[in-house]
């Protein structure tokens, strides 16, 4: 008796290129980023870049605070993480609009722009609060320390 098995060629050529944006759905958290990201005030950002076009281009600053702002929401904080992400996962691809920034590139960035990042963050939680998305508290951790057997 003969096997029925689907055919697996991975040889076999796409006639037109894929789009990684129909590969997310529409409820999907890096859609809500990249929303976000185009109402945000990013001019901190645009201003410490030299206006002279002058230097090797550099990443547009709201793709990486995209990027940066995603990887968060997913728990990863490595910047070779980043990057690795950024060639392994359809959702960074989309962030990242086919580009992939090195780690180095990634962890210069957050260096650099650190301070607007931190005020970016700050805003980025008073949105989700809009939205529903968080409950804002306080959290607060008790450090005293107590002499016990152990």
């Amino acid at each position: 008796m003969a096997m029925n098995f689907l055919a697996c060629d991975r040889e076999q050529a796409f006639l037109m290129l894929p789009d990684p944006r129909d590969w997310l759905p529409e409820d999907h958290l890096a859609w809500f980023v990249l929303a976000s990201v185009e109402e945000m005030d990013l001019a901190a950002f645009y201003g410490s870049y030299r206006q002279d076009g002058w230097g090797r281009a550099a990443f547009e600053p709201s793709m990486m605070v995209a990027l940066l702002m995603y990887a968060y929401a997913q728990g990863e904080r490595s910047s070779r993480g980043i990057e690795r992400r950024c060639v392994e996962d359809v959702a960074y691809r989309v962030i990242a609009a086919q580009q992939t920034p090195d780690h180095a590139t990634i962890a210069r960035f957050r260096v650099r722009h650190e301070d607007a990042l931190a005020e970016l963050f700050s805003s980025v939680l008073s949105l989700c609060k809009e939205a529903g998305l968080v409950k804002v508290g306080v959290v607060a951790i008790d450090g005293t320390k107590v002499h016990a057997n152990a």
